[in-house]
């Protein structure tokens, strides 16, 4: 009964560990709307949830300090890889965002997120809600609380730090090509038409220098990116979508990668 109760207890606290590294970067869990202890208390109902079905997998706890220390810091590893690679993904409409504050002139002011960790702009703001909503309504952080209940079926932790490198150097390598591409997709239809404002407003300038176009042309620009950013929207929910299947697609080569 004693060994059953340690195992357990290993159990949840390896699960513990990892879902608390999920938890503190993952989108939806890591909002900065989501108060340190309630993230504690949502690690540790996920871990009394998971400790019976990963006994198995994870085995009896080392009998020494430096192993043992070891096994955590690889599960808190592991939970960050997941839930930061998944915020990695969500951060493309930020990037778009931000790319179109810049054209638009917005890029003036920095708007402190409460969603996210860092300092946006009114558009990448706005992108970064609305993908982080369409994640949510697509039942995408199920798919990671999925994802982190099937990588305990590895059992072995962060293993060999050598192969975790080999390993994941192409899927880091491809994630970022599809992150990148993603981002384009997004910006593409207003920057298109922005890029069209500036030569006309170029054009304007070079036949009528009287005329100060740039400070007469700004109010014009800014209404013109926001209609095309309005027209563009139905389009944008279309790569949100997508950025959620990118998403499980991530965590399934990850899962791949641990082994499984």
């Amino acid at each position: 009964m004693m060994s059953l109760n340690l195992e357990w207890f290993w159990a949840f606290l390896v699960a513990f560990v990892r879902a608390s590294g999920l938890a503190l970067v993952a989108p939806v869990f890591g909002s900065r709307l989501v108060p340190a202890p309630i993230r504690v208390g949502l690690s540790a109902v996920i871990a009394l949830a998971l400790a019976p079905l990963i006994q198995p997998h994870t085995g009896t706890p080392p009998t020494d300090w430096i192993p043992l220390i070891a096994r955590l810091i690889g599960e808190a590893i592991i939970g960050l890889v997941m839930g930061y690679g998944v915020s990695l993904i969500i951060g493309t409409a930020v990037m778009a965002g931000e790319a179109l504050d810049a054209m638009m002139g917005f890029n003036l002011m920095q708007v402190l997120n409460p969603v996210s960790t860092f300092p946006t702009t009114v558009l990448a703001q706005f992108h970064y809600m609305l993908a982080m909503t369409l994640f949510a309504l697509v039942n995408g952080h199920h798919w990671l609380l999925l994802a982190l209940a099937r990588s305990f079926e590895a059992g072995a932790g962060l293993g060999s730090l050598s192969a975790w490198s080999e390993a994941s150097l192409p899927l880091a390598t491809q994630l970022g090509g599809e992150v990148m591409m993603l981002c384009l997709q997004i910006a593409a239809p207003a920057a298109g038409v922005l890029l069209v404002v500036d030569g006309a407003m170029a054009a304007v300038s070079r036949a009528v220098p009287q005329i100060p176009v740039w400070l007469i042309g700004m109010p014009a620009k800014i209404a013109v990116g926001l209609v095309a950013l309005g027209a563009s929207l139905p389009g944008l929910l279309g790569i949100s979508v997508r950025m959620t299947d990118l998403s499980v697609r991530y965590l399934e080569n990850l899962l791949r990668v641990m082994g499984l």
